[in-house]
């Protein structure tokens, strides 16, 4: 793995564009655009107060900045330079942005749930959504970008309203009669929305307290409800396969349902277990090989002797495991992490009260036999590859970066010790192009280029000849 020189960045806001050319950062009062393979500087935006907030249009065109200090947004535009546009909310505030698919709209989200406001960059207009239920979550659009969903609250009862994002009113569907598209749905206390990739159902489940999931139709008529148990914390994390044909229910007992699109019901049922004696199970576990040396420069050659290493274990084992404190709200309980890959062959989770540890589980074809990866300290955030979809990379909040290669019945896993002195990863993110990883520590941040071996192993061959 190559990596670059470290560069400044402030509150780990660094974003690569969609189409994976550009990164940009966020540098106290700035946005800095650079050149997502080279870094160099292409852009340099200078905002009215400190960067809370930094957003890629889908197109890749424009950038937002947001200070929700003072409630402004400002927007630039990278092909025509003196193009730029300032939003201010005024007393309501600003406690959120959001791009349309369009690349042309701007959602802002006051405070309070009072509103949502949008504001069109082409004809500087604008029109309001009143009493979203959330901010941060509770809305979604579907994949081709027509529609827009939102979860309301109005009269002690749940709602989700179907936006038609070319005028943004309300859906309509029929023909001799017009029915407006917000329909009541049976949550007592709706917690998020998800719409499925390919745009026919929508899931709404309930909060911590119940253990339901509702998938409906867009229209509003209700397709199927289920609820594994009834007493206990209930739904925590729900993703949708890329397939849509699978959704992934994770809760508060430590279990990960899959539900099929056929009947709702879970197929598959992963448990996360303190004790694995399946010995079909693969375990790697992390290992410190060696006390190593702190390089006396800023950035040093990486050793031929790896420090962190990865050692494979079997069956029986016992997972690592914390305590949740009962006095706490929030307990480090359940399955605080959950995603596919790309081609949806795999599914990656974590329990939270094996907070050191990562599963995951084959679909294709199905086993039950799940790849357990354990390392020394927590792990902080895990991310599929969005291109290369065997692909995983982890951090856990030190100077090591880890990456997986994860194949059926198998799994090469690496770690590749940063060589800076004091950088830590606290996160990462990959460029859309699947081919480099921003990793940022507190005030600072660096590329990682992992290092294809047989591409490079041909390219030796080739020069040689």
């Amino acid at each position: 793995m190559d990596f670059t020189e470290l560069y400044k960045q402030s509150s780990n806001l660094c974003r690569f564009s969609p189409n994976g050319l550009y990164l940009a950062t966020a540098v106290q009062f700035r946005v800095v655009i650079r050149d997502a393979e080279t870094l160099q500087i292409i852009h340099l935006f200078t905002c009215t107060d400190t960067v809370q907030l930094v957003e890629w249009s889908p197109d890749s065109e424009l950038i937002c900045c947001a200070s929700f200090k003072l409630g402004q947004i400002q927007v630039w535009s990278l092909k025509k330079e003196d193009w730029t546009a300032k939003i201010e909310e005024g007393v309501a505030g600003c406690v959120g942005v959001k791009w349309t698919p369009d690349s042309r709209h701007l959602l802002s989200f006051s405070d309070y749930e009072l509103r949502i406001t949008i504001w069109s960059l082409v004809t500087k207009e604008a029109c309001y959504i009143q009493y979203p239920k959330y901010v941060d979550r509770g809305h979604c659009f579907r994949k081709d970008g027509r529609y827009f969903a939102l979860a309301e609250r109005n009269d002690c009862k749940d709602y989700i309203s179907v936006y038609d994002c070319e005028d943004w009113s309300l859906l309509k569907v029929g023909t001799t009669t017009q029915v407006w598209k917000r329909f009541p749905i049976e949550t007592t206390d709706l917690t998020d929305i998800a719409w499925s990739p390919d745009g026919r159902y929508i899931a709404t489940w309930e909060s911590i307290v119940d253990y339901k999931i509702y998938i409906y139709h867009p229209d509003g008529r209700l397709a199927a409800s289920y609820s594994a148990y009834d007493t206990g914390l209930g739904i925590k994390t729900v993703t949708w396969s890329p397939s849509s044909q699978f959704i992934a229910v994770g809760s508060y007992d430590e279990k990960v349902r899959l539900l099929n699109h056929y009947t709702w019901r879970p197929i598959l049922e992963y448990p996360h277990t303190k004790d694995v004696f399946d010995s079909e199970t693969t375990i790697f576990r992390e290992i410190d090989v060696s006390a190593g040396e702190v390089p006396s420069a800023p950035w040093s050659q990486q050793s031929s002797q790896q420090r962190i290493k990865y050692e494979i274990i079997h069956a029986p084992h016992t997972i690592p495991r914390i305590r949740p404190d009962p006095d706490k709200p929030n307990p480090k309980l359940g399955i605080g992490i959950l995603a596919f890959n790309a081609d949806g062959q795999f599914l990656m989770s974590r329990n939270d009260s094996q907070p050191t540890t990562i599963w995951i589980h084959t679909l294709h074809p199905p086993s039950a036999a799940p790849l357990v990866i354990e390392h020394q300290s927590p792990v902080k955030q895990a991310k599929w590859n969005p291109v290369i979809p065997n692909r995983l990379a982890l951090c856990c909040g030190n100077g090591v970066v880890y990456l997986c290669e994860v194949g059926v019945g198998g799994c090469a896993c690496e770690a590749v010790e940063i060589p800076a002195v004091n950088f830590q990863v606290q996160s990462f993110t990959w460029n859309p192009d699947g081919k480099s990883i921003a990793l940022m520590d507190k005030d600072k941040f660096c590329l990682a280029f992992p290092v294809d071996e047989d591409a490079e192993n041909e390219e030796g061959s080739a020069a040689e000849y």
